[in-house]
C-alpha cells in the first residue's frame, strides 16, 4: 500500500499548483489554475528511489536515489504514450477518469481551472508490489513545461511539485 508522507510545488505567474494531502483515506488532490492558454505543455516525471538508511561501517559513503523512471510526453500525447508503460497505465486511469478529473490533456492547454479529487494508488496496484523494499522512501518530481511552438526546442517551466512516499505491505 502506498503511504503519502509529504508533497511541495512552486509556481509561476501564469500556472499555479496546489496539492492537498488527506491521511484518513491516503489520498491527495490538486487544483491547477491556468492563467494563460498553454500552446504545447508538456509533462516531465522522475521517480526515485532514495536509498534506505544502514547502520554499518559502509553507511559512511553517501548513495544517490536511484532513478527508477524518467520520461517527458507531450500532454495531447500522454494516452499514446502511457498506454505502452502498463505500470503506470491503470494508475492513469484512476486518476484522470471523468468524475475524478477535469484535467484537459489537450494541446494547447487552455486557460482556467483543473481539479483531480482523487489522486490514489490502488493498494492491488502491480508496481507497488515491484517497487516494495522496507523503509523506503519515494519521490515523484513533476515539471510542467511550456514548449516553445515556433521551434518546438526550447521550453519554459511553468510548474514543479514534487510527491514522496513510502510503500508498506498490509495484510
Amino acid at each position: 500500500m502506498l503511504k503519502f508522507v509529504g508533497s511541495k510545488s512552486w509556481d509561476t505567474p501564469n500556472y499555479g499548483l496546489k496539492l492537498s494531502m488527506f491521511e484518513k483515506n491516503n489520498s491527495m488532490s490538486s487544483v491547477t489554475t491556468v492563467r494563460q492558454d498553454v500552446a504545447i505543455p508538456l509533462w516531465h516525471l522522475v521517480l526515485l528511489q532514495h536509498p534506505r538508511k544502514r547502520s554499518s561501517a559502509s553507511a559512511s559513503r553517501t548513495e544517490l536515489p536511484r532513478t527508477l523512471y524518467n520520461g517527458t510526453t507531450k500532454t495531447c500525447e500522454f494516452w499514446k504514450y502511457i498506454r505502452h508503460v502498463s505500470a503506470w497505465n491503470n494508475v492513469a486511469k484512476l486518476v484522470l477518469s471523468k468524475g475524478a478529473s477535469n484535467m484537459s490533456l489537450g494541446c494547447p492547454l487552455k486557460a482556467g481551472v483543473y481539479v483531480m479529487n482523487r489522486i490514489q494508488v490502488p493498494p492491488e496496484t502491480t508496481i507497488l508490489k515491484f517497487m516494495y523494499h522496507p523503509n523506503t522512501l519515494y519521490t515523484l518530481e513533476g515539471t510542467i513545461y511550456s514548449l516553445n511552438p515556433k521551434d518546438k526546442v526550447t521550453k519554459k517551466a511553468l510548474s514543479f511539485y514534487e510527491i514522496n512516499a513510502t510503500i508498506y505491505k498490509s495484510c
